[in-house]
């Protein structure tokens, strides 16, 4: 009896399989270590990959080295948790550059192959991993690109990415309100007219940093952040309050990471516009974005 209760237990711990998923961003590396589609934790480190991408269209080695440190980190954090396969895949800030081939080798030659995600297909890995019910628009704000995708259970109505995101607004426009607000309104032009729906949610960190800020966290709490309702008027008083306070004592403002401090009035006002934009006063925001949604791509129960 006792050895096949032992069998038993055996058979449980080998068929939950562990999977990772690291996602190399314009402005940030990202781990998710999950058992099977049920997340165990999330990392993020902010590499600032796609700094000067904006102006030079080529991503600088400083940054290329800093990441590529960041993926090998977690990719052998993945192995220690015994995950049976890593996943990596990268998006805006490798996919444009010119020299993404240089990135790319990088990794290649520490036994690391990357999945650099068509523009098409991101919008549609980021509604997979944050849909809840219903007709919902998700919104994804990144470093170097923002996607929006609209559907429900059945598939997507819409799903288009442009590139503008914090850390493109940043090279371009630095904190000039007027030069970002002019930005920001010429590049969204590109979405077009959106099908109708009736939930807003937002994935990715400009969104989860603001409901950092609003609830004073002083340690990040994913359990709360996830579906916290952000309103309008919260992204934007909290922008002004930030734009109004200089670089040092920014870094006194709980919920704000410090890598994220000089790029976050450019990602407020975006994601402010883009809420205007949609005619929308509240967000849902959510923790399971694009690595879920990949997961989900690789163990074929979604076709991006």
């Amino acid at each position: 009896m006792r050895n096949l209760l032992r069998v038993a237990i055996l058979f449980i711990i080998i068929a939950i399989m562990r999977y990772a998923v690291i996602d190399i961003g314009s402005n940030s590396v990202r781990l998710l270590i999950s058992e099977e589609l049920q997340r165990v934790y999330k990392k993020i480190n902010t590499t600032g990959l796609g700094k000067g991408l904006a102006a030079t269209g080529r991503l600088q080695l400083d940054s290329m080295m800093t990441s590529a440190d960041a993926v090998e980190d977690f990719y052998r954090e993945a192995n220690r948790e015994g995950c049976r396969e890593i996943y990596v895949f990268a998006t805006e800030a490798v996919r444009s550059a010119d020299n993404r081939e240089e990135f790319l080798n990088m990794l290649k030659i520490r036994g690391i192959n990357v999945d650099v995600v068509p523009s098409e297909e991101e919008a549609k890995l980021g509604f997979a991993g944050a849909y809840t019910d219903g007709v919902c628009c998700v919104m994804d704000i990144g470093g170097a690109s923002t996607e929006l995708a609209v559907g429900d259970a059945k598939g997507l109505d819409y799903a288009k990415s442009l590139p503008i995101g914090l850390v493109r607004i940043h090279d371009a426009c630095g904190e000039d309100l007027k030069k970002i607000d002019e930005y920001i309104g010429d590049a969204i032009k590109g979405y077009g007219k959106l099908p109708q729906f009736d939930t807003l949610l937002s994935i990715g960190g400009t969104a989860s940093t603001f409901v950092a800020i609003k609830e004073d966290m002083k340690v990040y709490q994913p359990e709360l952040v996830d579906n916290y309702k952000l309103s309008l008027s919260d992204v934007e008083q909290i922008t002004k309050m930030i734009y109004d306070t200089n670089m040092q004592d920014r870094l006194n403002i709980n919920g704000l990471e410090p890598k994220r401090r000089h790029l976050i009035v450019g990602g407020g006002r975006l994601l402010s516009a883009l809420m205007r934009m949609l005619n929308r006063d509240v967000t849902v925001v959510r923790e399971s974005d694009n690595q879920e949604g990949y997961l989900k791509y690789k163990k074929c129960l979604i076709k991006p």
